[in-house]
């Protein structure tokens, strides 16, 4: 669900508490919420300020890969693999809408905890 009245509904659900609180920042630390940030800024107003995760990490990866020296300009062929422990075919749905149907192939992986 990445719109529509439902999404909002929900996002008031769980962002009320915050807004009664009077927070002025909100830090979006899930990998799924910054898809989520039209939504989260409408429902919490202008004068929150929202940090995305997904910059941070972003600018996190540059700076690690630029201090490891793995970022070079020569041409190579890229590989891809989508993994989800979720379903496979509705990642891959989503990852084709979002990403302008970048995302094939999705592997449905199990993940085990340990006891």
């Amino acid at each position: 669900m990445t719109g529509g009245p439902e999404l909002l509904q929900v996002a008031r659900g769980y962002l009320e508490p915050l807004k009664r609180e009077g927070v002025d920042t909100l830090i979006l630390g899930c990998t799924h919420y910054p898809l989520l940030a039209g939504v989260i800024g409408y429902v919490m107003g202008d004068d929150v300020t929202l940090v995305s995760s997904a910059d941070e990490c972003a600018r996190s990866t540059y700076h690690e890969l630029t201090d490891a020296h793995l970022l070079h300009d020569e041409p190579r062929r890229a590989s891809r693999e989508f993994l989800t422990t979720g379903n496979a075919d509705r990642f891959e749905t989503l990852g084709r809408r979002l990403m302008d149907g970048f995302v094939r192939d999705v592997e449905q992986i199990w993940t085990t905890t340990a006891e």
